[in-house]
């Protein structure tokens, strides 16, 4: 049986419900209602496939809804306020951790169902002297999405100010549970997917014959 999305704010004509409808629509999932209330959700996550939350204003998430983001055991969507311009793109915001393949693979999954072209984004604070290769999650990125569209950036900046220069995105992906993840959160504009569940086929991303994506922007 196919695992639910559920969604947090059943608000009609809200952003949020209308992202977890139409998320639901193409994964083939049914769409539950689960009221807002962390246990409630924790509960609901524990079957679901993807919990969707809504966050209403400009401000920082409220510790209810982080608690969800860090606890749940599914996928955990956060969407914010009204309509977004329409991009056609998804980012992988990833760090060089151990949580980078699943961002890509989930990322490249959907950008797929989407029809959007895939960006991969790395924030580089800058240091006055580095002993690591600020290029190297990238390098790594891009041997895991060999054969499949995409733009990589590597951006010399805070997390934040990256979520906020690269901003001309419809969905950012992130699965690191540090500050990187906290910035796209308090920062972005667009849905914040959360991947907690690597995907069945992580170290199996698909390849180019396997798909057509639009040209990465």
């Amino acid at each position: 049986m196919t695992k639910p999305v559920v969604i947090a704010d059943a608000t009609p004509g809200g952003t949020a419900l209308r992202w977890a409808t139409e998320h639901a629509t193409l994964l083939g999932a049914p769409l539950e209602r689960c009221p807002a209330e962390p246990a409630d959700l924790l509960v609901a996550a524990a079957r679901a496939e993807t919990v969707v939350i809504a966050h209403h204003g400009p401000f920082a998430l409220p510790r209810h809804v982080m608690a969800v983001v860090e606890n749940a055991p599914c996928d955990v969507v956060v969407v914010r306020g009204g309509p977004a311009p329409v991009h056609h793109r998804v980012t992988a915001l990833i760090t060089g951790s151990v949580h980078d393949p699943a961002v890509l693979s989930r990322a490249t999954e959907l950008a797929r169902m989407r029809g959007c072209a895939l960006r991969v984004l790395h924030a580089v604070p800058p240091l006055p002297v580095r002993t690591d290769d600020p290029h190297q999650p990238v390098t790594h990125a891009d041997e895991l999405l060999r054969g499949i569209r995409h733009a990589s950036v590597v951006a010399r900046m805070h997390p934040h100010e990256a979520v906020t220069r690269y901003a001309d995105t419809d969905l950012i992906v992130v699965g690191d549970p540090g500050p990187t993840t906290r910035a796209a959160l308090h920062h972005a504009r667009c849905p914040v997917f959360v991947v907690h569940r690597a995907p069945v086929e992580t170290f199996r991303l698909p390849t180019q014959r396997d798909h057509k994506q639009p040209a990465a922007r």
